[in-house]
């Protein structure tokens, strides 16, 4: 019996289908781990609406702080939802 096997290329894309997961944007401690509640944005947002979802997710780091006197350094984590595209076969 002989068989044989295609290889297709895939593309990574941002997801805008409508049943796509949310972008979101979150603020975490560097120090200890903890962040804060992700904050959605439309994938299909504008810098406008990336931009006001960063500073609400910001709000979190002064709660943070003041019960974590000593932790100065914290990172912005943004996710969006990407899914694969089937391309060429090779």
């Amino acid at each position: 019996m002989h068989e044989v096997y295609g290889v297709r290329r895939f593309a990574v894309v941002l997801d805008t289908e409508p049943d796509a997961e949310p972008a979101t944007v979150v603020m975490e401690c560097a120090v200890c781990g903890e962040s804060g509640t992700p904050v959605e944005v439309a994938v299909a947002g504008s810098e406008v609406d990336r931009a006001v979802a960063r500073r609400r997710a910001a709000e979190w780091v002064k709660r943070h702080r003041d019960r974590n006197r000593e932790h100065f350094t914290y990172r912005l984590v943004e996710t969006s939802p990407c899914r694969l595209v089937p391309g060429d076969w090779r």
